[in-house]
């Protein structure tokens, strides 16, 4: 049996929450004080080491983070749990300036002596200390991953979508009607890889819209009409994978008109309180109405050559097709808005 180190540091707080979720699937898991000594937690919050050379000036009542272990003689499972616990993590920040840095693990050998030496050569030297990090939903991203580790497909869908991030994406706080439009209509190789990632992580769910010429998705185009038959089975798919099928989500429209905008038909939507019919335009959509516009943008943009694509897509349209990606994944793991606060409370 050999411990493997995984670079993603725990608040003692929340240990024996993370425990309880690898325990129900069988995770091999156990706790080492921080070796890098990086992450120091107390009654204030978090302080994080910057730089090696630091070490030592944390706080005085400071308690030291834990590092989580796989304790295994299989390095490839050890890999694979921290690896979808990474992916997880990605998809509950939804953010690219927050990512876990190193997804692999090292194994850490049985004598003192040697450990010790690893600790002090390696850990606390530049080049390594940079790659333990703190995850502040830690719990919550093992308890995704938990959820995910026995359905293969979601497990698929966990780790398309963080692709997609890591491929392109926008933060949350630039997103806000506040802002308006921040970005270019204009699209590079990149943003069609985005979603077309995030929307096959939608159908590694089975939750794409299931339509064809002989079962047609519109009884009328213009008014929006669905087909009785194809929306019900949509929302049965949906309330199988444990997600409200009246649930909503915004959907952001900013700026300019892109083709993006006046081509997908029919519109939908209902215009957001905060929406100035202007610069911000953003709609509140049902499940099944945003599902029928990630599949048009699939369909008929990024499934053409990138330069026939370009004009049509933009990093909005990246955000949007994620986060309804996001909200289905979530939702289908139980814990959509869900924080560490709330497994606690429910522990």
């Amino acid at each position: 049996m050999t411990s493997y180190c995984s670079f993603l540091i725990a608040n003692p707080l929340h240990c024996s929450l993370i425990e309880s979720h690898a325990e129900r699937v069988g995770w091999p898991i156990s706790f080492l004080p921080d070796p890098s000594q990086r992450f120091w937690f107390h009654e204030g919050g978090t302080t994080i080491i910057s730089h090696p050379h630091a070490l030592g000036s944390q706080v005085v009542d400071g308690i030291r983070g834990q590092m989580l272990l796989i304790n295994t003689a299989e390095e490839a499972v050890a890999n694979n749990i921290v690896q979808l616990i990474c992916a997880a993590y990605d998809i509950i920040e939804g953010n690219p300036g927050e990512r876990v840095a190193l997804r692999s693990v090292f194994p850490l050998p049985d004598d003192t002596a040697e450990r010790d030496s690893i600790y002090d050569n390696l850990f606390r030297k530049r080049g390594f200390f940079e790659h333990f990090v703190g995850p502040s939903e830690l719990a919550v991203a093992v308890a995704t991953a938990a959820k995910a580790w026995s359905d293969r497909s979601l497990i698929y869908a966990i780790h398309k979508l963080s692709r997609s991030y890591a491929t392109e994406s926008i933060t949350w706080w630039s997103a806000h009607p506040r802002y308006g439009q921040m970005f270019e209509k204009h699209s590079s190789l990149g943003t069609s890889i985005a979603i077309n990632l995030a929307f096959s992580a939608i159908e590694e769910l089975q939750l794409q819209v299931k339509s064809s010429a002989r079962n047609k998705r519109w009884l009328d185009l213009k008014a929006g009409q669905w087909n009785p038959a194809v929306l019900e089975d949509l929302r049965v798919r949906l309330r199988a994978a444990h997600i409200d099928p009246d649930s909503t989500m915004t959907w952001i429209v900013r700026g300019d008109r892109s083709l993006a905008e006046t081509e997908i038909t029919p519109v939908l939507g209902i215009p957001t309180p905060y929406s100035d019919g202007q610069t911000v335009r953003d709609v509140e959509v049902t499940l099944p109405d945003a599902l029928h516009i990630c599949s048009f943008i699939r369909n008929y943009m990024t499934a053409h050559r990138f330069g026939e694509a370009s004009p049509f897509l933009g990093p909005y349209e990246v955000h949007n097709v994620q986060s309804l990606a996001r909200q289905l994944i979530l939702c289908a793991c139980g814990l959509w808005r869900v924080s560490t606060d709330d497994l606690v409370k429910s522990s």
